[in-house]
């Protein structure tokens, strides 16, 4: 199910590579020189990573990641050494785990210098830079491209409403084998780490604003030259100086966990997790990359009324993960995210089968009559009255009149929600959703169809979708929205589950 006030906002804009490389790359250390007490001196900032050359994260490689690897159920057998399709992937996700579960998460008191990742190995303990330290330190030494990894320095900024809070952060970006930019996250952590904070309100929205990114090789400044024209070191120390990374999080426990624990390889549960991004201590401040503006089509999420079009492309995602389930994870974590968008979005909750425990039956997209109790009606007095005037439609789309002329265009059919439509007025946001909103694009190919304009005839997402939030939603009071959120997401939980004991086959 979507989580639609949490987003990562605008991470696309930034070039990870890197703006322009700063020649002079020497920082504070921040660390006294060994036999005094006082005092820092200069380091250049590469020297933080360590690569192939280095015995100590060779020995780690060779025996502590072996070791942990034939722990996790399921990884295939030389996979993470080879440079097969996938290889690389499953390294930053063994890699990344690794570090979250044997590194405990340590917050920063004081005064803080790095720690250079032997250093961390040897306390078992650290902060975000010191965990992100170590966890680039692998990639390279594992074999991964400096050109596919950066250490990023600089803020994490939550919004609420018009308002936002900054927090000084380091992160890991990895550039994935489709060529796609990952954020790895350092500050994920386990149940028993210390230094997190107690939760707040809930941003609405959030995202990371880079500073400077690095690699072995080279530093760069994220800003254009002409931002920075004349800056030179002592610029660089001083901005340098003024960031002190502070940052937790916790592991978002979705509807793809309840549905897969216990029932898949461990690695394959934690290599889909790596989907999820969660900020601060806030375990409903989590971000799924496929609801990236950016990578919006409807018929991932079955809005807009794409329930057949939904369904077929998760049939070739599951497709795909049968054939190879291995290295089409990512197929599997697509197909059980529109899954649960099903019934978090659409009207199959109204009108499906309930079984003798009270639970909705899964839709079965091969045989759909099989799953109503009663045919889907949008009239007055049926359980989903559109007839009722509560709900919306987009008039700049189409031109019928709310209520019975909507409801007996969609007679018969399932439905869902209207959202990124051209032309929309947005008459049911907040205004952080009203500017996600305004930037997600519909695909031109899906616009120009015949028959789209009658998509205007739906009631907008927030006003029958049931997500984590009951938002705008004109369905039902909080009562039966809370009933509708747990019958819903069993149901998702079950297919979603159903589905990957019918489609998994672990590598020979």
């Amino acid at each position: 199910m979507c989580l639609p006030n949490s987003r990562i906002r605008r991470s696309r804009r930034w070039n990870w590579d890197g703006e322009y490389i700063i020649h002079d790359s020497i920082v504070p250390s921040s660390r006294p020189v060994v036999k005094r007490q006082k005092g820092s001196y200069d380091i250049d900032v590469r020297e933080f990573l360590v690569t192939q050359s280095n015995a100590v994260i060779r020995r780690v490689l060779r025996n502590d990641i072996k070791d942990f690897i034939a722990e996790m159920e399921g990884v295939p057998s030389g996979l993470f050494d080879s440079r097969d399709a996938g290889s690389f992937d499953l390294r930053v996700h063994v890699i990344t785990e690794f570090v979250s579960r044997k590194i405990r998460y340590l917050a920063s008191v004081g005064v803080d210098p790095w720690q250079f990742p032997e250093e961390t190995l040897k306390l078992s303990s650290g902060d975000c830079e010191d965990r992100a330290l170590l966890i680039a330190s692998l990639l390279l030494a594992s074999g991964i491209s400096s050109f596919n990894v950066r250490v990023a320095l600089g803020r994490f900024r939550t919004w609420s409403g018009k308002r936002h809070k900054d927090y000084d952060h380091v992160w890991v970006m990895y550039k994935d084998e489709s060529g796609k930019w990952q954020v790895i996250e350092p500050a994920i952590v386990q149940k028993d780490s210390v230094g997190h904070g107690k939760a707040g309100r809930m941003p609405d929205s959030a995202e990371y604003i880079p500073a400077f990114v690095f690699n072995d090789v080279h530093l760069w400044a994220m800003q254009s030259p002409s931002a920075r024209a004349g800056q030179g070191g002592d610029e660089l120390k001083r901005n340098w100086s003024g960031i002190h990374p502070k940052f937790a999080g916790w592991v978002h426990q979705t509807i793809l966990n309840e549905a897969l624990e216990g029932v898949c390889p461990d690695w394959v549960l934690k290599a889909l997790n790596r989907h999820f991004t969660s900020f601060l201590w806030q375990k409903s401040l989590t971000v799924d990359d496929i609801d990236l503006p950016g990578n919006y089509d409807p018929r991932d999420h079955f809005d807009n009324g794409y329930i057949a079009e939904s369904w077929d492309k998760v049939a070739e995602r599951l497709d795909r993960f049968r054939k190879d389930s291995v290295n089409n994870l990512d197929a599997f974590h697509s197909a059980a995210h529109s899954i649960g968008d099903f019934y978090a979005h659409s009207s199959y909750a109204e009108f499906g089968e309930i079984d003798a425990d009270q639970k909705l039956v899964p839709y079965n997209p091969a045989n759909p009559d099989s799953s109503f109790r009663i045919k889907p009606s949008y009239d007055a007095g049926s359980p989903f009255d559109m007839v009722s005037g509560r709900f919306t439609t987009n008039s700049k789309l189409w031109k019928g009149r709310p209520g019975s002329e909507a409801a007996a265009l969609w007679k018969g059919k399932l439905i869902s929600g209207r959202y990124g439509q051209k032309g929309e007025k947005y008459d049911s946001h907040t205004v952080s959703e009203r500017i996600t909103e305004s930037i997600t694009f519909i695909p031109k190919s899906l616009t120009k169809e015949k028959g789209f304009s009658e998509r205007g005839a739906l009631p907008h997402h927030n006003e029958m979708a049931v997500d984590a939030d009951s938002g705008e939603n004109r369905r039902y009071d909080r009562d039966e929205f809370a009933r509708q959120y747990h019958l819903r997401k069993n149901a998702a939980v079950r297919h979603i589950r159903e589905v990957f004991l019918a489609n998994w086959k672990p590598a020979s």
